[in-house]
């Protein structure tokens, strides 16, 4: 039997794949290599997590950021950028990268 074949060992690998799809990619911060402790208690329970609204939460993070981004002073933006993109370009398509 392989260490990986274990049910517990599964879940503990999905929630960190999980947790870094989270912080790194959907919420991120602007260190780009951390992901904050606040989204693990959310991964506690699988049916939990499986009820929660994570594109309202990401749409919010992306909302938030964009408030803190427009401080004066403020050089970075911390959000999931890709997500803003592609509104942009569906709103904007003069602004899409040619093919």
């Amino acid at each position: 039997m392989l260490q990986t074949d274990d049910p517990k060992t599964l879940r503990q690998y999905a929630r960190c794949y999980i947790l870094l799809l989270i912080g790194g990619y959907l919420m991120t911060d602007k260190s780009n290599n951390l992901v904050h402790l606040r989204w693990l208690p959310l991964l506690a329970d699988f049916v939990r997590c499986r009820e929660l609204s994570w594109g309202s939460a990401v749409l919010a993070w992306t909302y938030y950021s964009l408030c803190s981004a427009a401080h004066q002073g403020t050089t970075d933006i911390s959000s999931c950028t890709p997500l803003l993109m592609s509104w942009i370009y569906q709103r904007f398509p003069k602004w899409c990268p040619p093919d």
